[in-house]
């Protein structure tokens, strides 16, 4: 069956009894995610299991803890890449570091770091800056266990061979490999860098505040929300930012609709970078 035929009334049913099934097993709500991201998600995970129907799926979940598993890994945010987006890394040096700089001990919020390629680029950023020493950051994501890939610092090497080019765009000042221990297969990120960072499970869309930031990232994770969920993450960032401080969001996102909105400066023509003024 195709994507779009599973989308009836009795499916979309089914959906919010798988969506509940995930919820009371491991906790994480999804429902406040856009119906087409979690369509897209479920229909993959059908084709992946082998079967046909939304039913079968939901019988198979409520049997097998394994295949709810699955679903719950299916349904997590985990699209990333070391500088992806070469030209937004380069806009962050050139636009936000200088400000950084003005700061004794910077604080960054990376929000949904996922198994932590984009923290691993921050760090890269920071220390080719001559900061990374006085930065305190925070990766949080949904995922624990993406959360604890991110924090034993592992890379790929053809990840990290794929990454070169594009730390090379982004402004990069050395070869991106030559700031990682190598080993066959795998480098891994020096361990006094992570040492500056701080992991921690984090809900954007019902969890509180924990701390005020000069610099936060959350890019392309507002995208998969629905548009309460989306007004409700995004105050949550305004909360957490220091007056002045930067707020980057994906190229697919913007501050568009948020009550907010006329508290922030566009600090880039391209780039969704924002300044909050108040």
């Amino acid at each position: 069956m195709r994507e779009a035929g599973l989308r009836t009334a009795a499916n979309e049913r089914l959906l919010d009894a798988l969506l509940q099934a995930v919820r009371a097993a491991h906790g994480e709500d999804f429902s406040a995610y856009r119906r087409e991201y979690l369509w897209r998600r479920v229909y993959r995970r059908l084709e992946r299991e082998g079967l046909h129907t939304l039913e079968e799926l939901l019988d198979r979940a409520r049997a097998d803890p394994a295949v709810l598993a699955r679903l719950r890994r299916e349904l997590m945010l985990q699209v990333t890449a070391m500088f992806r987006d070469p030209e937004f890394y380069r806009a962050v040096r050139e636009e936000v570091v200088p400000w950084l700089r003005t700061y004794p001990r910077p604080c960054l919020w990376v929000a949904g770091c996922a198994t932590g390629e984009e923290l691993y680029s921050y760090l890269v950023l920071l220390h080719e800056e001559g900061l990374l020493e006085r930065t305190r950051l925070y990766a949080t994501d949904l995922d624990a266990q993406a959360l604890g890939q991110a924090a034993a610092g592992v890379l790929h090497a053809p990840s990290l061979a794929e990454a070169q080019r594009r730390h090379l765009q982004a402004g990069g000042r050395r070869p991106l490999a030559d700031h990682f221990h190598q080993a066959v297969g795998s480098a891994r990120v020096p361990a006094e860098w992570l040492g500056n960072v701080v992991f921690s499970v984090h809900n954007l869309i019902s969890d509180a505040s924990f701390q005020r930031f000069h610099f936060i990232s959350c890019r392309n994770v507002l995208m998969y929300l629905d548009e309460a969920a989306r007004r409700r993450a995004l105050a949550l960032l305004h909360e957490s930012l220091v007056p002045l401080g930067v707020l980057a969001l994906g190229n697919g996102e913007s501050l568009l609709g948020f009550s907010r909105r006329d508290d922030y400066v566009a600090l880039h023509p391209l780039e969704m970078l924002y300044r909050r003024m108040r």
